[in-house]
């Protein structure tokens, strides 16, 4: 698909879900509306990563001044400093709400790192697609079914045969599996850290590093106070990207979100896996060839803040690849070149947030009666903490996610269309959980 076909892609989207009104399209349904605010002059950001870096490129392209706290020296020192990430959607044989988000933000993924590039930014990338493995019976008949259901047009995903696959991937495959040709990989320091180069170029951004915000609390005329071991920064708007991290500050933590280690190894590249064409899924990944690497991983452990590598993890990984995809590489641990182990943030229903912060207090009180009646009509729109804001639980696809997740949080602060449909801004939204919560009479 030409850059022309993806612009395409993105504005068919945009069309009818305008929503600078959304009060008349939520009728009885007050905890899907928004808040408006009026356009600020200024907003902080707390984080350094993909998150932070879409968010602030697009405020400043409003017209907006952005000042990011960083804990690190540089920016894209956490999830978003690995060697190589994989761009592609999440695809279910079904179109469901996870699938209908994942294959918008690719698109829109795309557009924007295209765009990026076109304005002389380079980082290293490659469209080079994504095919994922169909490496087991269960993963045959996987294939099978979403053939036979084909949910999805074939110009963003399509089957094929071991022979299609050992041609695209140029090596030889015994399996086949399911081709999303537009898919690629990207150097996620890399990109994000020429998204900043390119926000600075509005002069409306300033980059504040190796600030650690410990706490974070609302004055009385609703600004935030941000405060480190050593200082205090007065902000009126605060919006908080700092991934995993955040789960430590209140009022982020009353949100349900996990963090989970991944450890992805980095491989020496060597004569034969040096031709792969394209990135392979399979239980995990493997990248083609960037800078003499090829990566693979991931380990995933849930409710871990360890960023510590561990040898047994590289083995892990290593099993990982050799029980998947047998004879494909005669990689051992000597030719394990770096490891690295980073936090993502989750949520239990493996969509991201975006949105102003909600009141959860409040919610029980206003919503009580969703205990009782879950369709119950609310005019009262949902309660927030005024001022304050998240981009969180994009997980391990920040790459895919973040930038139509920043155009929400824009829309938000700015007051300009939302990409999405209602629907969809509701699944996003922070307090999703709580909503559910009260209609399940868990609270």
């Amino acid at each position: 698909m030409t850059l022309t076909l993806i612009t395409i892609a993105v504005a068919n989207k945009m069309i009818n879900i305008k929503q600078n009104h959304q009060q008349n399209k939520v009728v009885g349904k007050g905890y899907q509306i928004r808040p408006h605010i009026n356009k600020p002059q200024h907003v902080a950001i707390i984080g350094g990563g993909i998150a932070s870096a879409c968010v602030a490129y697009l405020l400043t392209r409003q017209g907006v001044k952005v000042t990011l706290y960083c804990k690190e020296g540089t920016v894209a020192q956490g999830a978003s400093s690995n060697a190589i990430g994989a761009l592609y959607p999440l695809l279910h044989q079904q179109k469901d709400d996870i699938s209908e988000f994942y294959q918008q933000a690719f698109w829109r993924a795309k557009q924007l790192y295209q765009e990026l590039l076109d304005d002389g930014f380079k980082f290293s990338h490659q469209w080079c697609g994504l095919l994922d493995i169909a490496y087991k019976d269960s993963l045959k008949k996987h294939q099978q079914r979403f053939d036979e259901i084909a949910a999805w047009p074939k110009e963003l995903i399509h089957s094929i045969d071991k022979n299609q696959a050992s041609a695209i991937a140029n090596i030889r495959l015994d399996h086949g599996g399911l081709f999303i040709p537009e898919a690629g990989w990207i150097a996620p320091q890399e990109l994000v850290k020429q998204l900043f180069s390119a926000t600075k170029t509005t002069n409306l951004l300033k980059i504040e590093n190796n600030i650690t915000i410990k706490e974070i609390k609302q004055n009385s005329d609703k600004s935030w106070q941000l405060k480190t071991d050593t200082k205090i920064y007065n902000e009126n708007i605060l919006i908080v990207c700092g991934g995993a991290e955040s789960i430590k500050i209140k009022p982020i933590n009353q949100l349900p979100l996990t963090s989970v280690r991944g450890q992805i190894t980095s491989m020496t590249s060597k004569r034969e896996i040096s031709k792969l064409a394209t990135v392979i899924c399979h239980k995990g990944y493997l990248t083609p060839e960037n800078n003499g690497i090829h990566c693979i991983g991931a380990t995933f452990d849930k409710n871990s803040f360890d960023t510590e590598v561990k040898t047994e993890h590289d083995q892990y990984n290593l099993r990982m690849l050799n029980e998947c995809l047998p004879g494909l590489t005669d990689w051992h641990e000597d030719d394990i070149v770096s490891a690295k182990a980073r936090l993502r943030c989750m949520t239990p229903d493996h969509l991201p947030m975006v949105g102003a912060m909600p009141n959860l207090t409040a919610h029980v009180d206003h919503y009580a009666h969703l205990r009782k009646d879950k369709n119950w009509k609310f005019t009262e729109p949902a309660p927030v903490i005024d001022n304050l804001y998240v981009m969180t639980g994009l997980g391990a696809r920040g790459l895919c996610s973040a930038p139509l997740l920043a155009d929400i949080l824009a829309a938000d602060i700015c007051g300009t269309p939302y990409p999405v449909d209602n629907k969809m801004l509701f699944n996003l939204s922070p307090n999703r959980f709580i909503i559910r919560d009260l209609i399940k009479r868990k609270i």
